[in-house]
């Protein structure tokens, strides 16, 4: 027993030892995957984005989206939808966490007016940040002879998806010129439908509201001579006292290779999410996308002005306080 009790002691030294060493080499707690977590810090996680039809920019910059999260450690997909009245109705009812809208078709939804009145105030919305923004533009070709919007009298117009912020956008000019539907063939088609139309006759003029350039304008100009329609810059001011959202902008020349720049209607982009959406995750979700802009920038031209020190102008609906502490940090305030 004498002999055996000197070796039992260096036995348990050993041990000691062992452990210590295992100890330093894993980490405080041992554990070898202690900094996993802050590399993932939305690891388990899962993140419906809402984004729009596959012709817009909000499809091609919700899967970047979808792919930043997707590295945070979250299951992340993006959903192709008829785009702003219909995300901010989801986003409301908690069926997704994050998506994109125009800001006046939010700010409908948030106030519940105009086309939301029916089905009420969307109050559970919470803004994430503002984007980009969107540029209306009114494509024909240069064959329909319309070159303003009074031309588009009696023909068939592309006004965009059912009460999607192109429809929503397509009424209010309409109206600016003491037009309405009366006066126009309206058809509810989304932005490749009605650029599929141009193509095969069935429709003279399609109205998209999107960033710079519209990947289906680009495809009709390959075989079409196109014309950008004017939307004037006094017609603009005055729908602008109604819809603080709207402010007077160009599509430049450069854009799609036309003669002159083109006045039309500017409104910035938005990313919703609700209130139910946790501060943890809404802080991440923010802070992934200001910390990545570089991928949404490759996906897309139009992701080129979406810059920090803008990302508080005009949103529609209250900061979530998780979007808030991102912002808090980095000085950026409303």
């Amino acid at each position: 027993m004498k002999k055996l009790f000197p070796a039992l002691c260096l036995f348990v030294v050993f041990i000691v030892a062992l452990s210590a060493c295992n100890k330093n080499s894993d980490g405080e707690n041992g554990d070898n995957d202690a900094g996993s977590d802050n590399d993932q810090p939305l690891k388990g996680e899962f993140i419906t984005i809402l984004t729009g039809g596959s012709s817009g920019v909000y499809y091609p910059l919700g899967g970047a989206m979808a792919k930043i999260y997707q590295d945070m450690g979250a299951n992340a997909n993006s959903q192709s939808t008829a785009a702003s009245s219909a995300n901010a109705t989801t986003l409301n009812q908690g069926k997704a966490e994050i998506g994109f809208s125009m800001g006046d078709a939010a700010a409908d939804a948030y106030e519940g007016i105009d086309s939301f009145r029916e089905q009420g105030a969307q109050k559970n919305l919470r803004s994430i940040a503002s984007l980009y923004p969107n540029y209306l533009q009114i494509v024909a070709t240069k064959e329909s002879g319309i070159k303003t919007v009074e031309d588009l009298k009696g023909k068939n117009v592309a006004v965009g998806a059912p009460a999607s912020g192109t429809e929503i956008s397509a009424k209010r000019v309409l109206e600016a010129y003491d037009m309405t539907y009366d006066d126009i063939e309206e058809d509810f088609l989304s932005f490749a439908e009605g650029v599929e139309g141009i193509q095969n006759g069935t429709i003279d003029a399609v109205v998209i509201s999107s960033g710079l350039p519209n990947a289906g304008v680009l495809e009709l100009q390959t075989n079409k001579e196109i014309v950008v329609v004017e939307i004037a810059e006094d017609k603009v001011l005055e729908m602008q006292k109604d819809y603080n959202a709207f402010f007077p902008t160009t599509v430049p020349k450069d854009v799609y290779d036309m003669e002159d720049d083109v006045a039309t209607i500017g409104v910035n982009n938005v990313l919703l999410t609700h209130k139910d959406v946790s501060d943890e995750m809404a802080y991440q979700m923010t802070k992934g996308i200001f910390e990545n802009l570089d991928q949404l920038k490759d996906t897309h031209n139009a992701a080129k002005d979406i810059n920090i020190e803008d990302a508080l102008q005009n949103l529609p609906a209250p900061l979530h306080p998780g979007a808030k502490k991102y912002f808090d940090e980095q000085g950026i305030t409303e």
